[in-house]
């Protein structure tokens, strides 16, 4: 029980430490930091930032003013620098910042710290005509939890989601200062009310319910459950975002059959598969990639990332691995799979690309970049949704991911079992006996009785035939527009910190 509270204690010291770390490395002229010194006791903020109480109040007293001056605002009792409104009173608040100098260490005592009895500093005479500040309500402000969230979680969502998510915070605290009419919002303050007026302005505002439930709801969500799980809301309280019907089970359904991905048709494969495609091909993702998307069912941002040690012979059969491994990510643990490599793409001459993209790096395609979120498929998606509109094959419910329903539709029209079939594409199976009681079929099963019931006897791939060294050329050119590129970017990032030192 010690080691185990010792060890409660050094998990929640590390917290205080990242969240404060993520609060000093914020820009001074943000606000944010007076919101947190806004109920901090004078006494405590000049130990925690090693001055005499003296020297803190001394700092923090304002200069005579005459009416016509804007004072900053000292709430007694505590700290809390307001009405920063020209050059002069942000200059002034920098300037009381930088004096202080508290570390992230420091910050995190403030926070961690208990609250201490306020000792009042010396009294600082007001003008007559201004009103005596209101008292600040107490308790963890939602503005400290957004900075704090992200700390908790940066190990644990994937950057692009927590990106997202934290515009999402933003958004919301913005909405509800100008609700309230305030910045020291304390979490327990926000009712349900205010959640439901907000989720009705979104979608006055345009947006759609799944957008607002799923990514709006679900991000403010995950801030008041933070809340919650470190004590700042009581546990067992029923949360203010708990149960807002924007989007239900019954409208996923109906959005899934109107706005899901459909299958392509016979004539739009024979136009995406015309002999013609291979001879025209300008990079190599532009003819492979749709071969693996019709044999394999698998996703754009997996195809395009593959690495060349995933490919693989095993007892006779040539496998590629789809997996989360280095540089890669996947939407779902279910994606993680090891399939077969489908005859009809050996015989088109994959094997022999494969040894060719080998001579010019680790990737099957060595020439992509990967994204700021760690996505592989944003230049691949781009062509091929330009590739689409060349072939006239347009509308919201075609794109890349047509492959992967054409690969499930005819897999299920040939009497493939539906786990099975979650199987190869990577879908979840979600019933006790798969999840649970059954192990994943070994590769030569998924080659007899999955992958070679993806025939398509309407499409000719005879004419599709990639010779050894074919792209050596193309893989050269953009192998080397590509490295050229990533140096630029580098050198544009060291000049820029060397200008920020």
């Amino acid at each position: 029980m010690v080691s185990h509270k010792q060890k409660q204690q050094r998990d929640m010291a590390s917290d205080y430490l990242n969240t404060a770390t993520s609060i000093a490395a914020q820009d001074p002229n943000s606000g944010f930091l007076w919101d947190l010194l806004h109920r901090v006791d004078r006494q405590q903020l000049a130990d925690v930032a090693g001055m005499s109480l003296s020297a803190v109040n001394e700092l923090l007293t304002p200069p005579a003013t005459t009416p016509n001056t804007r004072n900053l605002d000292i709430e007694l009792g505590g700290l809390n620098l307001r009405n920063i409104n020209s050059d002069e009173d942000m200059n002034r608040a920098v300037h009381v910042l930088k004096a202080l100098n508290l570390s992230p260490e420091a910050i995190a005592a403030l926070i961690a710290g208990p609250k201490p009895v306020q000792v009042a500093p010396t009294p600082i005479p007001a003008p007559q005509t201004a009103p005596e500040p209101p008292t600040p309500e107490a308790g963890m402000t939602i503005q400290e939890m957004v900075p704090r969230f992200a700390a908790r979680k940066k190990d644990k969502l994937r950057a692009k989601t927590l990106y997202e998510y934290g515009n999402y915070h933003r958004k919301f605290v913005a909405w509800l200062e100008l609700r309230k009419s305030k910045k020291h919002i304390p979490i327990r303050s926000a009712t349900r009310a205010d959640i439901a007026d907000y989720i009705d302005d979104l979608l006055a505002s345009g947006l759609a319910a799944k957008t607002v439930s799923q990514k709006y709801l679900a991000a403010i969500s995950g801030l008041f459950e933070l809340a919650q799980s470190i004590g700042a809301i009581p546990s067992g309280e029923l949360l203010v975002t708990h149960n807002h019907k924007v989007f239900t089970k019954l409208d996923a359904k109906k959005t899934a059959s109107s706005k899901s991905y459909k299958p392509f048709t016979e004539e739009e494969l024979k136009k995406v598969f015309q002999p013609e495609l291979l001879s025209k091909a300008k990079q190599p993702a532009d003819f492979w990639l749709p071969m693996m998307g019709l044999f394999t069912g698998g996703r754009v941002s997996e195809l395009s990332q593959i690495d060349i040690t995933d490919i693989k012979e095993y007892d006779g059969i040539w496998s590629v691995s789809i997996n989360d491994e280095g540089d890669k990510q996947l939407k779902a643990p279910a994606s993680i799979r090891l399939i077969p490599i489908h005859p009809t793409l050996i015989e088109c001459g994959f094997l022999d690309y494969v040894k060719d993209a080998s001579r010019h790096g680790t990737k099957l395609f060595p020439y992509l970049i990967c994204g700021q979120f760690g996505s592989w498929s944003i230049r691949t998606g781009e062509r091929w949704s330009k590739h689409m509109k060349f072939l006239k094959i347009n509308g919201p419910q075609r794109g890349f991911h047509s492959f992967r329903s054409t690969s499930n539709i005819c897999l299920k029209h040939n009497k493939v079992a539906e786990e099975d079939r979650c199987q190869f594409v990577g879908h979840e199976h979600d019933t006790v006996n798969s999840a649970i009681y059954s192990e994943p079929h070994r590769l030569p099963y998924l080659l007899e009785e999955v992958a070679s019931k993806l025939s398509y006897p309407f499409l000719d791939f005879t004419k599709l035939q990639y010779k050894a060294g074919q792209f050596e050329e193309i893989l050269a050119k953009e192998c080397s527009l590509t490295a050229r590129w990533l140096h630029r970017e580098k050198v544009k990032k060291e000049r820029a910190a060397r200008k920020g030192k």
